[in-house]
C-alpha cells in the first residue's frame, strides 16, 4: 500500500507526463483514488487556463483552433492518468461532438464573438471580453465528462456523446461558475452571460 508522499510523487509525474525515465508511464494502476482525483482536478484547472488564455490570441477563429487543441491535449492527459489508452482520431471527433451538443445558440456565439476580432480595437475588446470563459467553461464540461467515463473504465473505443449530451450541457454551466469564480484576469470573465 503506498502512502501519502508516493502518491504525491506519482501525481506530481502525472501532472508533468512523465516517470522515472522521462516518457508518460504513469497509469491508473499506480494511483490511489485519491491520488487520481487529485491529478484529474488539476489537470482540468491547468487545461481551463490554458483555454482561457488560448481564447484572448488575435485572430479571428484561431483562437478556436487552439482551444480545441488544448481540450484534445486534456484528453490526452486523463487518458493517460486513467490507462485508458489515446487515439486523437477518436478523440477529436468525441470531442467536436460534444461541442455540437452545445447548439447552434452556443456554437454560433463562439464563431460570432471570435469573428468581432477583425474589427480594430473595440471587436477584439468585446471577444476577449466574452470568449475566455466560454472556453474554460467548455474544457471544464470535457473535462468532466471524459474523468468520469474514464473513471468508469471506459475508452474512447466505446465513448457515447450522445448518451452524454444533457450530462455535458449541466458540466458547461457548472462550468461557466467556475470559470467565474477561477483566478482568472479579469477581462476573461467579465460581461459573459450564459
Amino acid at each position: 500500500m503506498k502512502n501519502a508522499d508516493q502518491d504525491a510523487v506519482v501525481v506530481e509525474e502525472v501532472i508533468a507526463g512523465e516517470g522515472e525515465s522521462g516518457e508518460a508511464q504513469v497509469g491508473m494502476e499506480d494511483l490511489s483514488h485519491e491520488a487520481r482525483r487529485c491529478a484529474v482536478a488539476e489537470a482540468i484547472k491547468r487545461n481551463m487556463l490554458w483555454s482561457a488564455g488560448a481564447g484572448v490570441l488575435p485572430v479571428p477563429m484561431l483562437e478556436l483552433v487552439a482551444i480545441t487543441t488544448v481540450e484534445l491535449k486534456l484528453v490526452k492527459e486523463l487518458a493517460d492518468i486513467y490507462g485508458a489508452g489515446y487515439r486523437k482520431d477518436l478523440a477529436k471527433a468525441a470531442v467536436l461532438s460534444l461541442l455540437g451538443s452545445l447548439g447552434s445558440v452556443t456554437l454560433g456565439k463562439m464563431l460570432a464573438l471570435s469573428s468581432l476580432k477583425a474589427i480594430p480595437v473595440l471587436g477584439h475588446a468585446v471577444s476577449v471580453a466574452s470568449i475566455p470563459a466560454l472556453a474554460a467553461a467548455i474544457t471544464y464540461a470535457i473535462g468532466r465528462i471524459f474523468a468520469a467515463h474514464f473513471e468508469t473504465g471506459g475508452t474512447l473505443l466505446d465513448f457515447d456523446a450522445t448518451r452524454v449530451r444533457d450530462y455535458f450541457r449541466t458540466e458547461f454551466a457548472n462550468g461557466m461558475k467556475v470559470a467565474t469564480a477561477t483566478n482568472m484576469p479579469k477581462s476573461a470573465t467579465s460581461g459573459v452571460a450564459t
